[in-house]
């Protein structure tokens, strides 16, 4: 069956072999996964914290983003935390004090839903450290105000990548 998709990023649905009967009219997540990789550079972080919600899209963007930043070089993971699917109570402050682990890298590239960016900046409030991370988002976050309407102060200076789009006449 035939199946042109609007929104699938996922870069594995660009194996014809498997989904020969699959098209997309977005980029997959290794496009987004680039230009990640060429913004941390354009900002000359040579030091970065990934995180991605656990599942195929998390864990394929910054696997994707790991894979880019060794091919263009001169970029070194401080650490790749990964939030669980179910997350417990107290889970997004460990994440934070996680981060904190490698403080010094203070760019953290997110391959996170909506719900998980927002408890993440949550986390990072309530331990008083708006404004020490900065976040590079995925298109999961990109022009949307949900994940930090009222939590402007953590997410200030946030860079988001959104795939163009343009709104067809008729």
């Amino acid at each position: 069956i035939p199946q042109i998709s609007y929104a699938s990023t996922a870069p594995e649905l660009s194996d014809p072999g498997r989904y020969e009967f699959f098209s997309r009219v977005v980029p997959p997540d290794s496009y987004q996964a680039q230009a990640m990789v060429a913004v941390v550079r354009a900002l000359g972080w040579s030091y970065v914290s990934t995180l991605a919600s656990e599942g195929n899209y998390g864990e394929s963007g910054v696997e994707a983003f790991v894979q880019s930043s060794r091919e263009a070089g001169g970029l070194c993971i401080a650490q790749s935390i990964k939030i669980p699917r179910e997350p417990k109570p107290g889970e997004f402050a460990k994440v934070i004090g996680r981060l904190m682990e490698t403080s010094t890298a203070r760019g953290v590239v997110l391959f996170a839903n909506e719900d998980d960016i927002r408890r993440v900046l949550e986390a990072a409030t309530l331990a008083n450290l708006s404004g020490h991370f900065s976040w590079v988002g995925s298109d999961s976050w990109g022009a949307k105000m949900a994940p930090v309407q009222g939590l402007e102060d953590a997410a200030d200076g946030a860079i988001t990548i959104l795939p163009k789009r343009a709104s067809v006449p008729g």
